[in-house]
């Protein structure tokens, strides 16, 4: 159980977006969801997916287990308060702390002990703990979406010297242990002050996709006025139907030599040559049970995307 975090602020868990690194959202995403609890729009929270109440279950038994392999004392696994930087608006829940006095360490690949960026660490003072379960194949550096710059901003928040991060893939834990990054706190400064003055002024970031100008605009609020589309607009669509022509061209081609590919293949669920292998296996499927779909209630959405329509002259 942690404490309740504003999402308005910057928190530790965003941090890997916020410098770039997404997985699961993007900067964008955060911001929007920033705005809107602001703005005092605050959206159900998503349930937790079965690994996420796995880990949080299993949370108190890997933190102790990993403290008693590196000798960590006074441990904390059931921490119900957040914790706040004391010069940037950034807070952070943590999921474990404890203590660690002259504590030598070194990799230890039998313990599933790992310093992504030491070979010998001596630990001292608070030790933020984060604990991560991943279906991911076993890393011996994990990336940083997968934890790092959340266990970083922690580190930052507290002062500490020394993180630890726990991940549990499948049956194989994994700790792996940092010490301080020295130009860690200069990038989180600017990301973290960056996305508090562009909450406070509602300026979004510039979208690179289509996902994140669909997050900003995801209303039509002007249903009645046609917007004038300047130059720059224009000569947009006509490179966009342009290119959307030769993409369906390249496909409609693709799928013709995968037909043939197929044709040759048979029922063979294996080929090869000197310079391709190619499966055409099959998945199998569990047998399931059948489900009701909920009822919902009536509501318009947003399309994802705009639909252009060639005018004839």
């Amino acid at each position: 159980m942690v404490g309740k975090l504003t999402w308005y602020r910057a928190t530790s868990s965003i941090v890997c977006a916020l410098m770039d690194h997404p997985k699961y959202f993007n900067k964008t995403q955060c911001l929007k969801r920033a705005i809107d609890e602001k703005n005092g729009i605050v959206k159900e929270q998503t349930p937790q997916t079965n690994r996420q109440r796995t880990g949080d279950l299993l949370e108190p038994v890997l933190i102790q287990e990993v403290a008693n392999r590196l000798s960590l004392t006074n441990v904390k696994a059931d921490i119900d308060y957040k914790i706040e930087h004391s010069m940037l608006p950034l807070e952070a829940s943590l999921d474990g702390l404890a203590e660690a006095k002259d504590i030598v360490v070194k990799e230890n690949v039998d313990k599933g002990i790992y310093l992504p960026t030491a070979t010998k660490l001596k630990l001292n003072g608070t030790i933020p703990i984060e604990v991560k379960v991943s279906s991911e194949f076993p890393h011996t550096a994990p990336p940083e979406w997968l934890g790092v710059l959340q266990l970083f901003s922690s580190m930052e928040i507290l002062d500490a010297e020394y993180g630890v991060l726990i991940v549990l893939y499948g049956a194989d834990l994994r700790t792996f242990v940092y010490q301080r990054q020295a130009d860690f706190a200069q990038k989180l400064k600017e990301v973290v002050l960056d996305f508090d003055r562009r909450v406070d002024e509602e300026d979004w970031y510039i979208p690179e996709n289509t996902e994140q100008a669909y997050t900003i605009f995801d209303k039509a609020t002007d249903e009645e006025q046609t917007l004038l589309l300047d130059e720059d607009t224009v000569e947009d669509i006509d490179q966009y139907l342009t290119l959307k022509g030769v993409a369906k061209q390249a496909e409609e081609t693709a799928d013709l030599l995968m037909t043939s590919i197929m044709c040759a293949m048979g029922n063979h669920s294996k080929g090869r040559s000197e310079d391709y292998k190619v499966d055409w296996g099959v998945r199998n499927y569990k047998a399931t049970e059948e489900r009701v779909i909920p009822a919902k209630e009536a509501r318009s959405i947003r399309l994802k995307t705009p639909k252009i329509t060639r005018i004839n002259k």
